[in-house]
């Protein structure tokens, strides 16, 4: 009997299977099938920079006047919605490569097409974990959303104050003590991506052929979480290549009843974490048609204050700055700027900065959540200058009120 090339390399790999799979390996997987069914139900005073039918708010609209000097966006709304409920499974299996194997697969109802509402894949990983050693592969959340989280009842979980971003990585996490660690991981994008020219897509890293890399340090312990964390991505638009930082710092104290959660971030061009600064055409060579970017820089806070378990009442409160660009806006004929950004904005008009409130009540019990939360949220609009910053900011606010209901399985 001839055997082919193929043939050959999968009895290697078939060889080398057994050798790993071994019969402490066959195993047979755990599995633990979780996830709730939620309802929302929200009012807003204005329209509003948002996804997913309105549900998952980020910040009010500018005021556009219409001929009569009505402000088209100052319009209420309110909607009742299930999408958010969510399935997920938790997979233990085998010892492979004398690691503890687990995975995660889940879903939500979130994911939109030609039907309305799809099922859209939140999270699907693989991961080994050695005594000191944590070896991640897949779709899960971007270490910037990391590990210290606003708990509000908006599903937004403070977005935009908070980096809000989901996409594929290989990450890996390496304890130095029984508490800290150090991680890095290389990750790309998918459903949250970055602005440009051909619209939001992932089509400008795919281009620049380098993973978003992030660099973290992270302290945890009964009580407290701290860490620092630095990230670095590179785009490539229109041939032209665009590298942007991102800096953050985080900590958290918690006990059964109380926590206290704060974050502060630094950083550039992170409309996929649907924040609302991204980049803009500051040069163009129209002899060799080259253009040049700049990054817009941000700077977000956030603080967050819960109390309570089954009554349970808290406090969001978020801070968001636009510092400007590295380098001058390109002015176009019409006096505006080429500016590729996470949000609404119309002509020279650009964000200036954001804050919001938002307090919120909830009674748990059991399976059970049911909870209100109010939520002010204030943007300054005015007009962009070549710094990329706003002159004569004007104020815009949406009042927003949440009602939730949750039952958990």
């Amino acid at each position: 009997m001839k055997y082919n090339s193929t043939t050959y390399t999968w009895i290697i790999i078939l060889i080398i299977s057994s050798f790993f799979f071994s019969a402490e390996a066959q195993t047979t997987p755990k599995y633990e099938l979780y996830g709730f069914i939620r309802n929302d139900f929200y009012y807003n005073s204005r329209q509003n920079v948002e996804v997913i039918d309105g549900f998952f708010h980020i910040f009010p609209k500018l005021a556009i006047n219409d001929v009569y000097g009505n402000d088209i966006n100052q319009v209420a709304q309110s909607e009742m919605i299930s999408v958010a409920s969510r399935l997920g499974l938790n997979i233990n299996g085998p010892e492979l490569f004398k690691a503890r194997s687990t995975a995660k697969i889940e879903m939500d109802f979130c994911g939109s097409g030609s039907t309305y509402f799809l099922i859209r894949l939140r999270q699907a990983y693989m991961k080994l974990n050695w005594k000191n050693t944590e070896l991640l592969a897949g779709q899960t959340w971007h270490p910037l959303f990391g590990n210290v989280v606003p708990t509000t009842l908006s599903l937004n979980s403070g977005s935009p104050f908070q980096p809000f971003n989901r996409s594929p990585q290989l990450r890996v996490k390496q304890n130095l003590t029984s508490s800290l660690s150090v991680s890095l991981a290389g990750i790309y994008q998918m459903q949250y991506t970055s602005y440009g020219p051909e619209g939001k897509s992932n089509i400008y890293m795919k281009q620049a052929m380098l993973p978003n890399i992030y660099l973290g340090l992270e302290n945890s312990g009964k009580h407290f979480t701290g860490g620092i964390g630095l990230d670095y991505k590179t785009l490539k638009i229109n041939k032209s290549m665009l590298a942007s930082k991102s800096a953050m710092i985080y900590g958290q104290y918690a006990n059964k009843k109380l926590q206290i959660k704060a974050k502060s971030l630094i950083g550039q061009n992170l409309s996929d974490f649907l924040m609302p600064m991204g980049y803009g055409l500051s040069d163009y060579n129209a002899d060799n048609k080259t253009y040049t970017y700049t990054n817009f820089n941000q700077s977000s806070s956030w603080i967050n204050l819960v109390y309570g378990k089954t009554w349970q009442v808290g406090i969001f409160g978020g801070y968001l700055k636009n510092l400007g660009t590295d380098k001058n806006l390109l002015p176009t004929d019409n006096n505006d700027f080429t500016v590729y950004s996470s949000g609404y904005f119309s002509g020279n008009q650009h964000l200036d900065q954001l804050f919001r409130i938002a307090p919120h009540l909830s009674y748990n019990i059991k399976n059970i959540r049911l909870g209100l939360e109010y939520d002010l949220t204030n943007a300054g609009y005015g007009k962009l200058n070549t710094q990329g910053k706003v002159t004569d900011p004007y104020s815009i606010s949406n009042h927003r009120v949440v009602g939730v209901a949750v039952y958990n399985f």
